[in-house]
Formats: structure tokens, sequence, C-alpha cells
């Protein structure tokens, strides 16, 4: 949904996890641009560990399912 998606990038940036700025398309039209900032970059990293432990220990009880 369009509006889901402009409210997240809304709290991404109010998080100053992103920028915008303003632009032109490919098409010559006026664009909103998005970039992911330093801090960003730092949330996503811990993001990515926090899934990959919660991965690992999905992984894990799966296997202790196994007979």
């Amino acid at each position: 949904n369009e509006g889901t998606v402009y409210a997240a990038l809304m709290r991404l940036q109010q998080r100053r996890w992103i920028s915008a700025s303003w632009g032109v398309s490919e098409n010559n039209r006026k664009a909103k641009y998005y970039e992911i900032t330093a801090t960003g970059r730092r949330q996503l990293a811990r993001e990515v560990e926090t899934w990959d432990k919660l991965a690992a220990l999905i992984a894990r009880l799966r296997g202790a399912e196994q007979p």
C-alpha cells in the first residue's frame, strides 16, 4: 500500500536512519530520493545481527524436533 510505504519512510527519516532530497527522475519529473545515513547503517547492522541470532535459534529448535 502506497500510504504504508510513505509512512514507513517518514518514520525512518524522523529517526535519522535515512535522508531525503528532491531531484529529477530519468523521465524528467520531480522525484524524491532516499539515502541511508551513517546512523541508518549502524541500525541496519544491529537489526541484521538480531535477525541472524533469531534465525540461528529457530534453526537449532527445528533441528531438535528431528527424530
